[in-house]
């Protein structure tokens, strides 16, 4: 289990504004261009139900990840009903929710468990430089043993990187990143040269969670972004689903239980193919389903159901920067 211990220290933990622009923008899902929202609402909510997967994990005595951070984000945001005792009572007499939560919960084990290895492992390996793209409410910077001169940079929407600088700060956590306050709609890749990215470094890119917002050219258009920006030796991780496959089927009524609708903010179908256009670009991709995760940690799971299938089809990839 990977501890706050070891962090590297020397980093500078900044908190930049950055100004919107118009260049290349890009739709996140239902949202639209002029949006606004925070920690507790839309896209943003869905920061805190990975939070709350992350801490229910924690919990668990036969735990994959130890996240001592999630349950405090969660907290923080100032809503009762999410919190994980009130969470859990409230599936109790709701077998949809229940499911649901179940499946939150495995689905965060295994897609945190996954990225850490591969994070920890790049970073201890080779890569200096990380880049984690809508970070939300991602604690790495604050929890993994980096090694020393590792400078990590988080980009997401000002208002969220605020409510996570805050949270940290309060639990005397040793943040060590450049946060970016830019939303992906805008000039985030000038943003990060601005703050001192290194395209000549070999650096690990993290998209958790945040191709399944993207409509297949979009999906695109960062991919080669982060390719125009990613030398030799770069890492990438990301999840997605392959390309045609409808998920759908979930009980919507238990997903509006948690303030939020997963016909919205689930993945839409789109023929467009992530590692097709990866290994186009020079990576070498390689990857596993949330399902063969969880089964190798002796959580399989046969059931025949919308939940079961998502776990099937949604694949957590690595891809190495070969040429």
């Amino acid at each position: 289990m990977m501890t706050a211990s070891g962090v590297a220290g020397g980093l500078v933990d900044r908190f930049v504004m950055v100004a919107p622009t118009t260049a290349e923008p890009i739709s996140l899902g239902m949202r639209t261009n002029d949006d606004d929202w925070t920690i507790t609402s839309g896209v943003g909510r869905t920061a805190l139900l990975v939070a709350l997967g992350r801490a229910l994990e924690s919990r668990r005595s036969d735990a994959l990840i130890d996240d001592p951070f999630a349950e405090k984000f969660v907290a923080a945001a100032g809503e009762p009903d999410l919190l994980p005792d009130a969470i859990g009572e409230s599936a109790r007499d709701n077998p949809a929710m229940a499911r649901m939560l179940d499946f939150l919960v495995d689905m965060m084990a295994a897609r945190t468990l996954r990225i850490d290895e591969a994070v920890v492992d790049a970073n201890t390996e080779r890569c200096r430089q990380v880049v984690i793209l809508a970070s939300g409410l991602d604690a790495r910077a604050a929890r993994l043993p980096w090694a020393p001169g590792t400078a990590v940079f988080e980009v997401d929407q000002p208002a969220v990187v605020a409510f996570k600088d805050t949270v940290l700060a309060a639990e005397g956590a040793a943040s060590t990143s450049t946060r970016v306050g830019c939303d992906l709609r805008d000039d985030w890749l000038t943003a990060l040269r601005e703050e001192g990215l290194s395209e000549t470094e070999p650096t690990i890119w993290l998209a958790e969670g945040l191709l399944p917002y993207l409509r297949g050219a979009d999906q695109q258009r960062l991919l080669s972004t982060i390719s125009s920006s990613a030398p030799v030796g770069s890492v990438l991780v990301f999840d997605t689903a392959p390309a045609g496959t409808e998920l759908s089927g979930f009980d919507t009524d238990a997903t509006v239980d948690f303030g939020v609708d997963v016909a919205d903010l689930l993945f839409e179908s789109s023929e467009f193919d992530a590692q097709t256009c990866l290994t186009d670009q020079g990576w070498q991709v390689t990857g596993d389903s949330i399902a063969d995760i969880l089964a190798a940690h002796g959580r399989g799971d046969d059931r025949d159901d919308a939940p079961t299938a998502m776990a099937r089809a949604v694949c957590l990839s690595t891809a190495y920067r070969a040429r």
